[in-house]
């Protein structure tokens, strides 16, 4: 298997890492609004 240049490797690790913000913020969401509906 050969090694991937560093700049496509940047940019994979770059995606992998948006994706998990755009997880962890929508998740995020999710919990503040059913906190919310809960304690409300």
């Amino acid at each position: 298997m050969s090694r991937p240049p560093e700049d496509q490797t940047a940019r994979l690790w770059l995606s992998w890492l948006l994706v998990a913000v755009m997880l962890g913020y929508g998740v995020t969401q999710t919990v503040i609004t059913a906190a919310k509906l809960f304690t409300g």
